[in-house]
């Protein structure tokens, strides 16, 4: 007996493409194969922008082809998002306003009422099926593995489910990942693969990825009728699938951590990206910030021009912990990602009419703690000061980039300013790298803080007692940080005042460590000292003595980023990489600059520094 097999095709969100119009006419083309088959019968899933795209390309014959073929009942169009967000990450209301998008813009464009929902990711977390019946869904796609782990079994699961919470009902509907694979990689196993969920008259759910890349789709969808023609596979879309069968159980309790968004086998949750990847908990994090401020204070047609800019900040791209241009591992999609949350951003202060410096005291990383969130009109800063007082984000507006934006692989979140004391030693650049990788000998104990208003701008002084350990020797010191932020302006200062309060003397160099998402790969002699190009070639660590000003141009960002100093200062450059897709340690996630001092300090001794910062529109 031919198997019989429900196809899901899918194109990954449109944020990864560097040329949607080209993807939408080899879609198109592709559509026109697999429609000219008398065999083939599908479902398929494309997000917003894809169907915007494929709406402004497309001519009236091609598309009057598709809406036929959704009519005979050979294509089905699955609702979703419009961008494809993992729903469970984000608010209801935005949840309901990305669905019914979707389904107004299938309605619009190809006449399509969707009765499935689909997300790329397949995730799936409780309190989704009210979300999902309140958005005339009749039934949603789910993977295989999350449905044999609610009923505890192990063995090929097919047909359809029901799953009630809190009064709302949804059918499930499970996607064979065994089976998929199979296909996609044209194992020969696939035919005993695909008995397993075809008894009883069933039909066993494979998902396969539509290349994003526009020359290979045309191919994919020739290989694809191929397969379906060649093996004399039984087609038929998952609707037409699920309405034939009864059900066959109930589920009471469904989670699921999705597929392809770079969480291992033994997750149970998408929220563990969120745990695992600093970034893109900020991500999260400063999207729900701009979402929780919105909500309080706009209303009407401000508050639907203010979610237009947001929405696309949902898209998975930047929800996965993946390299390649597929996820946060990436540095072009962590630019891109700051680059919509920022204009977002600036969407709300003219909708808001804001102006002058905002102190906001607040537990923005929803962690329990409290830090304090600086803004003004051109910069916005995220000062913790639970680990001594450095920044975790630092937007600059005029080019829409986040600063503290390099990526590291062990899970650390990045810094800017974070304070160290380095022992009285000789080192190599390469040594002293290595030492600042490992960020040994920090100063980052808990800060007390004030709040200071003025005139010209406002300071946040940190004032605690920090504790300094190297080998037996044990120092303590009361130091005094001071930021100074303009309400105007990209523009601050950080200074020191540090007493030594041991009656012993201290030997070392004072520092701080500033880990940027600046430049990218290539961008070799991009950096200035005191008027002269140094000629960094980006991968040996550069030490320059007895500087007074750092300037790093970075053209492709936009952005002049200056460091002035009160006094000759030495200064570390070098480039942060981390692993690829094969591990090898090659793949540029931004610059870490160290300024430092030689600093002995006597018995009650007393050091200050003075560090002038600056950002400007290239």
């Amino acid at each position: 007996m031919n198997p019989r097999i429900s196809f899901v095709l899918q194109m990954s969100p449109s944020t990864s493409y560097e040329n949607l119009e080209a993807v939408a006419r080899n879609l198109l083309e592709g559509l026109n194969v697999l429609l000219n088959s008398e065999q083939v019968k599908c479902s398929i899933f494309l997000d917003g922008p894809v169907i915007e795209a494929l709406y402004n390309v497309a001519k009236p014959l091609m598309f009057g082809k598709i809406q036929n073929a959704i009519r005979n009942g050979v294509l089905e169009f699955l609702g979703g998002g419009y961008y494809d967000p993992m729903l469970p990450l984000f608010p209801e209301d935005l949840q309901m306003m990305q669905l019914e998008l979707h389904r107004n813009y299938l309605k619009k464009v190809l006449d399509a009422e969707p009765q499935g929902y689909f997300n790329s990711s397949l995730v799936w977390e409780p309190g989704m099926a009210d979300v999902l019946e309140r958005s005339r869904f009749d039934y949603a796609l789910v993977t295989e593995s999350a449905v044999q782990d609610a009923l505890g079994r192990s063995t090929p699961v097919s047909g359809w489910f029901t799953l009630e919470d809190r009064g709302a009902l949804i059918r499930i509907v499970p996607v064979s990942e065994t089976l998929s694979k199979a296909i996609a990689e044209d194992n020969l196993s696939w035919r005993s693969v695909a008995e397993q969920y075809c008894r009883d008259g069933k039909s066993a759910i494979a998902l396969l990825d539509i290349p994003s890349e526009p020359a290979e789709i045309i191919d994919f969808f020739g290989r694809f009728v191929d397969f379906v023609e060649t093996n004399e596979v039984q087609t038929r879309t998952v609707g037409f699938a699920v309405d034939q069968l009864e059900t066959c159980g109930t589920i009471s309790f469904l989670v699921s951590a999705g597929r392809k968004i770079g969480l291992p086998s033994t997750a149970r949750t998408c929220r563990e990206l969120l745990i695992r990847r600093p970034e893109i908990n900020m991500h999260h994090k400063t999207f729900l910030n701009l979402y929780r401020r919105a909500r309080c204070v706009l209303s009407g047609k401000k508050w639907l021009e203010f979610c237009h800019a947001l929405l696309p900040a949902m898209a998975p791209l930047y929800f996965r912990d993946m390299f390649n241009r597929s996820g946060m591992r990436s540095m072009m999609v962590r630019k891109r990602s700051n680059k919509l949350l920022i204009a977002a951003s600036q969407i709300l202060d003219d909708l808001t009419g804001f102006s002058g410096l905002r102190v906001d005291v607040c537990d923005f990383l929803l962690r329990g703690k409290k830090v304090l969130f600086c803004e003004n009109p051109e910069s916005s800063y995220l000062l913790d000061c639970g680990i001594g007082g450095a920044l975790r984000a630092w937007n600059y507006k005029g080019a829409k980039i986040n600063l503290v934006n390099s990526w590291r692989d062990d899970g650390e979140p990045s810094f800017a300013f974070l304070d160290c004391l380095l022992p009285n030693m000789d080192f190599t650049p390469v040594k002293l790298e290595q030492m600042l990788y490992d960020r040994k000998h920090l100063l980052a104990d808990l800060y007390d803080y004030r709040i200071l208003r003025s005139e010209s701008g406002t300071e946040i002084m940190l004032d605690e007692e920090q504790g300094f350990v190297n080998e037996e020797r044990k120092a303590l010191f009361k130091i005094k940080k001071v930021f100074t932020f303009q309400g105007d302006a990209a523009k601050f200062t950080v200074s020191y005042a540090i007493d030594n309060l041991a009656y012993v003397n201290t030997k070392g160099y004072f520092g701080t460590i500033l880990e940027l998402g600046l430049l990218s790969r290539g961008d070799v002699n991009k950096v200035w000292i005191d008027g002269k190009n140094v000629k960094w070639n980006m991968v040996e660590p550069l030490l320059y003595p007895d500087g007074r000003l750092l300037e790093i141009r970075d053209e492709k960002g936009g952005c002049v980023f200056r460091m002035g100093f009160d006094r000759p200062t030495s200064i570390f450059v070098g480039s942060i990489f981390g692993a690829t897709s094969s591990a090898a340690p090659q793949a540029f996630q931004g610059i870490r600059v160290f300024p430092f001092w030689n600093a002995p300090f006597k018995v009650l001794d007393r050091k200050s520094f003075k560090i002038s910062v600056s950002v400007t529109k290239r």
